[in-house]
């Protein structure tokens, strides 16, 4: 997944706001939140060419807890159907080692959040 460049302008695009969670795993669906899931502004729109990142936190100040990121693009998106999520995975063997795109279902999502091995 490519990195904006230093002279890339970065913009708080959109919040998408969460209804009350039980403390598993959560999903939105970005053309359209449901479920109690609210986005603003409204409606919120995928441009290509746009390099998005994605996190999520409770809390705020020395309490706040966060998520790791995700970034995605539309053509990330693209690959997306019903059940399965977007995650990457540090590549070593690439030239220079980054991260990149792996889809995975939401199962195996579940599974590997609940390993310790996958905490930070």
């Amino acid at each position: 997944m490519p990195h904006p460049s230093s002279a890339a302008t970065v913009v708080a695009d959109v919040d998408f706001i969460a209804p009350s969670l039980d403390g598993q795993s959560a999903s939105v669906r970005l053309d359209a939140p449901d479920g109690g899931w609210t986005v603003e502004p409204k409606p919120f729109v995928l441009r290509p060419g746009v390099l998005y990142h994605a996190f999520g936190y409770q809390g705020g100040g020395s309490s706040q807890v966060n998520t790791d990121h995700v970034s995605f693009s539309v053509d990330s998106v693209k690959k997306l159907k019903p059940g399965l999520v977007l995650v990457q995975r540090y590549d070593e063997r690439r030239s220079p080692p980054d991260s990149v795109d792996v889809v995975i279902t939401q199962e195996e999502f579940d599974r590997q959040a609940q390993d310790p091995i996958n905490c930070q």
